[in-house]
């Protein structure tokens, strides 16, 4: 009788000790309200991919392990959540090697709640467990610039998108969080493609995502002398590959903010001559034929 007894106890302890390494009925440590955090990815046993989050605030944690990737996903309202952030991210963070992502300018942005839970020693995790109670993706994100009073000649400086600005070079359009907007007017000649403007350069462009309207053409330019003018050319590359990705590219998969914002540069860019205003490190471009008009920083 006494071993039938002994047998219990040993069944109920080891059902508590197994409720106890559940991440819901762990003791709560902390309580994240309301911060913002960078997405990324870590492998747990068996490869298994699964979120972490790193907090941008500072404060006693900084990543954080999330088990439950539903309201994450939710957010994001694709079809395959998982695969599509391991292709995106393109970079996992382990226990040993908490390096900031490869990527980290395109990771994304989250506003997120919820308890932190106690990490035990014998956990794989980068971070404390941490159940979500919300989680809200943060779309665009204004540039942070200073005007400096000295002349940026236009050719040959990277000019980062602040935004789109309405005719009081108010920015009423943010860049996706994610992307980085850049653009340079080269001094790069392309006299070897048919068609070229006269001394016509190569503009490049970088936005985060495929410019499929680029695919196997370049953009160049010429500033038409003594104005503030740019005329702007289409031209087809004579060295175009079908399938080799070789002008205005980004390798991996994209979210909806960083096309849209990519499809509206190209609108910007669709036409055959562009004004543009210089003053110290910010440049303003604009398409008077389709109203539109944005601003850049000397980056």
């Amino acid at each position: 009788m006494k071993r039938v007894g002994i047998f219990f106890i040993l069944v109920f302890l080891s059902s508590c000790f197994e409720d106890d390494f559940l991440i819901e009925n762990r003791k709560t440590i902390g309580h994240i309200n309301n911060q913002i955090a960078f997405l990324d990815m870590e492998l747990l046993e068996e490869n298994k991919p699964s979120f972490v989050l790193e907090l941008q605030s500072g404060g006693k944690f900084k990543y954080l392990s999330v088990l439950d990737g539903f309201l994450i996903c939710n957010a994001m309202v694709t079809e395959d959540c998982m695969g599509w952030h391991n292709a995106y991210l393109q970079n996992y963070i382990s226990k040993n090697d908490l390096l900031p992502s490869k990527n980290s300018g395109r990771r994304l942005w989250f506003r997120v709640s919820g308890n932190v839970k106690t990490l035990y020693k014998s956990d794989d995790f980068v971070g404390n467990p941490f159940v979500l109670t919300n989680a809200e993706r943060i779309l665009s994100c204004p540039v942070n610039y200073q005007v400096v009073a000295a002349p940026v000649p236009l050719m040959d400086t990277v000019w980062k998108m602040i935004g789109f600005v309405d005719d009081k070079n108010k920015v009423y359009s943010h860049p996706a969080c994610e992307s980085r907007i850049i653009m340079t007017f080269t001094s790069k000649p392309l006299d070897d493609y048919p068609q070229n403007l006269p001394d016509g350069k190569r503009i490049e462009v970088h936005t985060g995502n495929y410019l499929f309207n680029l695919t196997g053409r370049a953009l160049s330019y010429s500033v038409i002398e003594n104005s503030n003018k740019i005329r702007l050319k289409y031209l087809s590359s004579p060295f175009f590959i079908l399938g080799v990705r070789n002008y205005v590219m980004h390798d991996g998969p994209t979210t909806l903010e960083t096309i849209q914002k990519s499809d509206s540069l190209f609108l910007l860019l669709s036409t055959d001559t562009l004004d543009y205003e210089l003053e110290n490190n910010i440049l303003k471009l604009q398409n008077s034929k389709k109203k539109l008009n944005a601003m850049f920083v000397a980056n």
